[in-house]
């Protein structure tokens, strides 16, 4: 359903008129950007949080999945389609390392897509996956690092003044640099 939204939202920019490859790219773009900016980030939560002997699972928020469909139809997603949700785990920096793993994977696979696309020479179709790919990446990074409840950045904070900062700070440089140089977002 996120992929269908995200290509929901991107044909809307188009005003609906694309061909058929376009169509194809985009569902592409869409699928690749579920698959990264999501699937990788909830599944890097769920990752360190077992990793402290703690019990992590995914939770579907159905609302949020419909929401994220129905905004898609103005060219834009708020996508808040589940969490994982995390217990067992009781110290503080135990917390705050499992909220940070889902914004840094972001950033990590984010910065890795957008300065290969800046850096190594290819072919216009890999410089727009890549440059959409690792620039929602970077979005989604620096979004979820608002040290806002119940998004990971309040959690990183209330753990650690100094890393959120350290981590929010590159966020925002990464995102400036991305888009002062491919234009994503």
């Amino acid at each position: 359903m996120l992929t269908l939204s995200f290509f929901i939202a991107m044909l809307s920019d188009n005003g609906f008129h694309v061909s058929a490859p376009e169509a194809a790219l985009l569902i592409l773009m869409s699928a690749l950007a579920v698959a990264t900016a999501f699937f990788l980030h909830e599944m890097a939560h769920r990752y360190v949080a077992r990793s402290y002997g703690g019990i992590a699972f995914f939770k579907i928020w159905s609302f949020g999945i419909i929401f994220a469909f129905i905004t898609s139809f103005f060219g834009f997603i708020f996508a808040a389609p589940g969490a994982v949700n995390i217990g067992g785990i009781y110290r503080k920096d135990q917390f705050g390392k499992s909220a940070l793993a889902g914004p840094l994977t972001n950033l990590v696979v984010g910065s890795v897509l957008v300065f290969s696309d800046l850096f190594v020479p290819m072919s216009p179709l890999l410089h727009t996956i890549l440059g959409f790919v690792g620039g929602l990446n970077l979005y989604f990074g620096v979004f979820n690092m608002l040290p806002i409840p119940p998004l990971d950045g309040q959690k990183v904070m209330a753990w650690n003044i100094r890393v959120f900062i350290m981590v929010f700070a590159v966020a925002i440089i990464l995102n400036i640099i991305n888009f002062l140089t491919i234009g994503f977002l």
